[in-house]
């Protein structure tokens, strides 16, 4: 009997593992579809409204050209008078004219090539086109120029594929000539531009002359206005639109609310929220599915 003992705890030892192999082979299998509804229950997310500071910037690609001539405008309603002749070269920095008391500067080295004619001048109103003897990048600044004060000065960078860089732009200037409006009163404050209307707001990245490009290259252009120190911030991913309106899901006890908010400027991983949230209100991490039909 001693002897038998040990053989029937191994038979027993042996029938368990079997039973428990074959019902394990028998459960169902998980599924990408289990796995999906697992994922989907568990709880979503969150980052927290706070504040900080941020610099708005735009980056584009673009092609590189032959800069077009650019124009300077008025930067304020004022009588202008003009301290330059056409066609003489000037240099940046140089006092080109007064609007009121704000003097008109050049920005970089170029010809005049016209002069408007002393005059009480509309904002905008296009005193002077410049002809600078270098390439440039033209990019659309629509989303930046919206969300920063119109008076604010841009810098930029740029970055030729495959070639020289990053370098600074010697100036941001306007894309193309202005025409002068047909009357002031009816279009001071805005300009049409050889490339686009006011509802496109396209700027020049002028290359310094120095640096080594050609027509057809392309490049990477950075454009940048002034920080914006202790502003509401949310992540962009979290944020549905980034002009001037949009959408979060704010955390609501155990649920979500979608909340409409006002958006400023942003810097490509963060954007600032001027209205509809609160510091320390918690935001689903993703935008709300604004699809139609789909459930917030």
């Amino acid at each position: 009997m001693n002897a038998i003992a040990p053989f029937k705890c191994l038979l027993a030892c042996v029938t368990a593992t079997t039973m428990c192999a074959m019902m394990t082979a028998c459960s169902p299998s998980r599924t990408p579809s289990s796995d999906a509804s697992s994922t989907a229950k568990r709880p979503a997310s969150t980052v927290e409204v706070r504040r900080g500071g941020i610099t708005p910037l735009s980056s584009s690609s673009a092609g590189v050209q032959v800069a077009p001539v650019f124009s300077l405008t008025t930067p304020a309603k004022g009588w202008f008078h003009s301290t330059t002749d056409q066609g003489a070269y000037v240099h940046a920095g140089d006092v080109l004219g007064t609007v009121g008391d704000q003097q008109v500067t050049a920005p970089v080295d170029g010809v005049i090539e016209t002069v408007a004619q002393d005059n009480d001048m509309a904002a905008d109103y296009p005193l002077f086109s410049i002809r600078y003897g270098g390439m440039s990048a033209s990019v659309d600044a629509t989303a930046l120029l919206a969300t920063i004060d119109p008076d604010q000065p841009l810098t930029g960078r740029f970055q030729i594929t495959d070639a020289q860089g990053p370098t600074d732009c010697a100036a941001v200037v306007n894309d193309g000539v202005a025409t002068p409006p047909s009357s002031a009163e009816d279009t001071a404050g805005s300009a049409t531009t050889a490339h686009g209307t006011e509802s496109t707001r396209t700027l020049q990245c002028l290359f310094p002359k120095d640096v080594q490009a050609r027509p057809g290259q392309n490049a990477t252009v950075v454009l940048t206005a002034t920080a914006v120190e202790d502003a509401l911030i949310l992540p962009v991913t979290a944020v549905a639109g980034r002009l001037a309106s949009g959408q979060v899901s704010r955390r609501d006890g155990d649920s979500f609310a979608t909340v409409n908010v006002k958006l400023g400027a942003s810097d490509g991983t963060s954007i600032i929220i001027l209205d509809g949230l609160e510091e320390g209100d918690m935001v689903s991490a993703t935008a709300p599915n604004l699809t139609p039909g789909a459930q917030s």
